[in-house]
């Protein structure tokens, strides 16, 4: 390729005009990139809600749930299914393998779920539903359902009356926001006039339910005496048969920001929006809107997507410039040459611009992943531009003209730099083949690197040479001086000659010998990428109403408040309108959970913060369970930080007892939090199965009959009926359900229905009362409990393999099995992944070698730089106290290409000065003189470029600080064990060579 070089050097006024015009484009394209927190993945998970009204959960499951799941079960790449059938509905949730056609598999599900034979109840939903517009509803699952941001509004007004000003003068400014795809708005549900019918009184006036209803709702009321003594019937009243107070209806929700009553605000954009821009001008237009509003309200913004990637991605930008200057330095300081410097040091901002170029071409975004692929290459790019300038550097220094030392220089090293360069591109090939969330997120990583790794080496063949016309003193005399690396490095080069089999024994004990720190190292999977928040949730007993939720929810805010180190929390209690908080409330716990959702300063450690809340909030909530999470809830499962144990089977009985057996086992396993056996409540319900022909012969009319099937909706529901003033304010009455909180079947029985006569519930209708579970789950078509928790420890993988020792010491019933998925099921396939793609980038990048050494044997010598390279990596993982993650493999991946470089770069010039008659030990040591310059340099750069982002400098560098310490670690050993080791081992072959030859 050295014809590359002929072609810059005929014209360099040329050259450089290109070279400005490339950069001027590379700068608009790379400014024109979108920012997003980490690459767009498709998540190959789909959901399909289904409303069932009224029925039990276990018909639920038998008439709707297994249907649901033979739509689905049987597609190709299906990895799980997890079905949860509740009270009158049932969620379905089905997982793929990632790479998933997940347009085609939706609409397949789609036809599917079209063809079942649904209960009449499912396909033909009561007119109170009018909201509900297709049964069963498939729900696609992104990235995208993600909040964009968050905002708290509060003001000094009733909740009511914030929610409408929210809906009227905020939601359709933002709406309007290039970018923005929907405004969802939470809370603001001002509290009703709540009224509590007692059964027994009303079945002692000989009352229905419906008759109640009527009498107060033909009037509206001026105060709440007026209402407490409303006559019902002839010596009835209100305050008679119920109980009335203030309070949230069921099925609403309460929004706090900061301690006070609030609107909370989610804004969601389209897939295509830039995150950082889009945000920006949500952010923006706030301001003027709370400008406009002159005070009526304040805002405060919960969560901002952008903050968290422009800090992050700054952090990144910051290393990669420090990284720059110390590279700079180091060229500068081998060469002592202040220009020499600069112009191989123009070759980092090049290569990553024209990476950016074509990034930009190839829809690539700016974000974690790509940005931490470009400040780890920094040291990298630079390489080849090294070796090439000293080269030409050397030639001037000797004598020759600055054109034939460019044209020589590069055709003397053209081959093994190409070599090296081709060598660490096509490792990262297997990274495709990978699969799982690491594929997904590490295939934009490997493509960033690549990019930029080429356009280092265009850079080195086509602008280094042309800006290399320096002028050098003391030509001539260079073989003259000896620097003070090459006295220390030579005799040790002629010690390990002669000493050939002590010095390899001694490198392969070394390399063995690394092998022990695995265990003190440990394993992990990948760290949370997120804000640094803490996720409480609070769930508290069934039959506790939302104002008590909300009382709780307090009690735990006021221990949040008074962490300094907290900047903002927000809560969400009842049935939140985001989509994880509608899946909760369809499970049955909407009234009686609330999410504390808790952000703190960027520089705390966030599990000692988690620790620390943990602790405060012990035995605060009475009755009450509290959990408290570190980062972000979904986040955290999606890199794998939660633990998650399915426990399977037909018989409900021994997959409980089973789970709690197990759960018994592993609650005091070391570096698990929050750990939970989840089982479904149990509580008395009652089954009210209409009797048609009791029906029939009862004496209501027909229209009477056919307004049953909603009076017994509205008996489990409550409805709305009327108005009241109360200190200038006007309530709404909302009538409670009244068959929720009933234990006694005879008193449900004996409830009168119908209006305006009646006859006794237990008349047409058989009204039974049973210890029944809330919720079903099933996993993979099997009823199913679970234990979850979150691992804390570093040690990821010991925690796991302890569980799954205890897990495979126990005696399981006949049919029940027991899985662990979550970060130990990510972790296997991750790890599997990862050492074969390790293994198949080996062998692709010896096969590249052998092409450039026309030799199977020399290219066997050149890969032992890589075991030698494991030694540092394991070293530096222990020193840094970084377990060994998929990131740290990712670095023994990108290992296998950077560490060959010296290697390639030493034994080309060995077999170039045997080429020309030199005796193979005078070869060595002479290209041992020759390239330690470069190699050194080389590999410095790369090492310390690599520091900033080693040390965790900056939220950016929280992903690539495993793979950075593995690189610089490996670097180091390898560098200075292929300075000596691979010398040998050649030495070696080409002496048994002779031996054999002259046998």
């Amino acid at each position: 390729m050295s014809w590359l070089t002929k072609i810059a050097m005929k014209k360099r006024w040329l050259t450089f005009l290109i070279v400005a015009v490339v950069t001027g484009v590379s700068i608009w394209s790379t400014l024109m990139l979108q920012m997003e927190l980490i690459p767009d993945i498709e998540l190959p998970v789909t959901s399909v809600v289904t409303i069932y009204p009224q029925a039990k959960p276990e018909k639920v499951m038998n008439d709707v749930t297994v249907k649901v799941e033979s739509a689905i079960s049987g597609m190709k790449r299906l990895d799980t299914i997890v079905s949860t059938a509740s009270e009158g509905s049932t969620f379905t949730m089905a997982m793929f393998d990632y790479g998933t056609d997940m347009e085609k598999v939706n609409e397949t599900i789609r036809q599917n779920l079209a063809g079942l034979d649904l209960p009449q109840g499912v396909r033909n939903l009561p007119n109170t539903m009018p909201q509900i517009k297709e049964n069963p509803q498939l729900y696609a699952i992104d990235m995208n359902i993600m909040p964009l941001v968050m905002i708290g509004v509060t003001g000094n007004m009733l909740p009511g009356e914030l929610e409408e000003l929210t809906h009227e003068k905020i939601a359709p400014r933002l709406e309007q926001i290039e970018g923005v795809y929907y405004i969802s708005v939470d809370g603001g549900t001002s509290k009703q006039l709540l009224v509590n019918l007692d059964a027994e009184a009303l079945n002692a006036a000989d009352l229905s339910m419906s008759q109640v209803i009527g009498v107060l709702g033909s009037r509206e009321y001026d105060n709440l005496d007026q209402l407490r003594g409303a006559v019902i019937t002839e010596g009835i009243i209100l305050d008679n048969i119920a109980e009335t107070k203030l309070g949230m209806p069921p099925g609403t929700a309460i929004s706090r920001t900061n301690g006070q009553t609030s609107v909370i605000i989610y804004v969601m954009k389209t897939a295509e929006a830039n995150t950082v821009t889009t945000a920006n001008a949500v952010i923006d237009e706030l301001q003027d809107i709370k400008a406009e509003l002159q005070g009526e309200v304040q805002m405060f913004t919960v969560l901002d997507q952008s903050e968290y990637i422009e800090r992050s991605i700054g952090d990144l930008a910051r290393n990669a410039l420090i990284g720059f200057v110390l590279a700079a330095i180091v060229v500068f300081f081998f060469l002592m040459a202040f220009r020499a410097s600069i112009v191989t040091a123009i070759s980092i901002p090049l290569s990553l611009l024209l990476g950016f170029l074509v990034m930009r071409f190839l829809g690539i975004t700016i974000n974690l992943l790509t940005l931490s692929a470009m400040a780890i290459v920094v040291g990298r790019v630079i390489d080849n531009s090294i070796v090439v300038l000293e080269v030409i550097y050397r030639r001037i220094q000797h004598g020759e003209a600055f054109r034939d030392a460019a044209i020589n220089g590069v055709r003397e090293v053209v081959a093994p730099i190409t070599s090296s360069t081709l060598a660490t591109v096509v490792i990262f090939i297997p990274i495709a083949f990978v699969g799982g969330i690491v594929g997904e997120m590490f295939m934009p990583f490997a493509l960033t690197m690549t990019i930029a790794l080429i356009a280092s080496l265009i850079v080195a063949l086509m602008v280094i040479p042309p800006l290399s016309n320096f002028k050098i003193s003391g030509k001539g005399k260079a073989e003259e001086k000896q620097t003070w690396y090459e006295r220390a490095y030579i005799p040790m080069l002629k010690w390990v000659l002669k000493h050939r089999a002590s010095t390899i024994i001694i490198a392969a004990g070394i390399f063995l010998a690394s092998f022990t720190l695995l265990p003190v190292i440990g394993t992990a999977f990948m760290p949370t990428m997120s804000e640094k928040m803490l996720t409480v949730e609070i769930e508290m007993p069934r039959g506790i109403d939302l104002a008590t939720t909300e009382e709780a929810a307090i009690l735990v805010e006021q221990v949040i408040a008074a962490n300094p180190d907290v900047t903002i929390y927000q809560t969400d209690a009842g049935a939140s309108g985001s989509l994880m908080g509608g899946f909760t409330s369809m499970m049955g716990a909407g009234d009686r959970t609330a999410t504390i959702t808790v952000l703190l300063d960027p520089e705390v450690d966030l599990e000692q913060q988690a620790a620390n809340l943990r602790q405060n909030l012990e035995g605060l909530v009475k009755d009450g369970t509290v959990t408290v999470s570190a980062g972000e809830a979904e986040m955290g499962a999606m890199m794998g930080s939660g633990l998650d144990i399915s426990i399977r089977g037909d018989d409900y009985g021994a997959i409980a007892a089973t789970g709690q057996q197990l759960f018994d086992e592993i609650k005091n396993v070391y570096g698990i939090a929050e750990l939970e056996l989840v089982l479904p409540d149990m509580e008395p319900k009652l089954d009210i199965i209409p009797d048609m022909a009791k029906m029939m012969s009862s004496g209501l009319s027909m229209e009477q009959l056919q307004q049953i099937n909603q009076e017994f909706m509205v008996m489990m529901m409550g409805t709305g009926v009327s108005r009241v003033d109360i200190d200038s304010r006007t309530y709404e009455i909302y009538v409670n359900g009244i068959a929720g909180d009933l234990d006694s079947a005879e008193t449900a029985a004996e409830l009168r229905v119908g209006y305006p006569n009646t006859v006794m519930l237990g008349d047409i209708a058989s009204v039974t009362l049973s210890e029944q579970q809330t919720n079903i789950q099933r996993i993979d078509e099997k009823m199913a409990v679970s234990i979850a928790g979150t691992i804390t420890a570093a040690d990821v993988g010991a925690v796991n393999m302890e569980i799954q020792q205890k897990i495979n010491g126990m005696d399981l019933p006949e049919g029940v099995e027991v899985t662990m998925g979550g970060v130990m099921e990510m972790m296997q396939e991750s790890f599997s992944g990862m050492f074969i793609a390790i293994i198949v980038a080996i062998l692709l990048a010896y096969a590249v070698i052998v092409v450039t050494f026309r030799s199977f044997l020399k290219p066997i010598i050149i890969m032992v730089s890589l075991p030698l390279a494991s030694i540092g990596a394991l070293v530096g993982l222990l020193i840094a106290g970084y377990p060994l993650g998929v990131s740290a493999l990712m670095g023994v991946l990108m290992l296998v290409g950077i560490v060959l470089t010296n290697a390639i770069v030493l034994i080309d010039l060995v077999e170039k000065l045997r080429r020309q008659g030199m005796a193979t030990y005078d070869a060595i040591i002479e290209a041992g003189r020759t390239r330690m310059r470069p190699i050194l340099m080389t590999a410095l750069t790369t090492m310390i470029a690599m520091l900033p982002i080693a040390v965790g400098l900056g939220e950016g560098a929280v992903l690539s600080a495993e793979l950075a310490v593995v690189v610089i670690g490996g670097l180091f050993s390898s560098t200075l064990l292929t300075l000596l080791v691979i010398p040998v081992l050649y030495s070696y072959v080409q002496g048994k060579k002779r031996k054999t030859a002259e046998a």
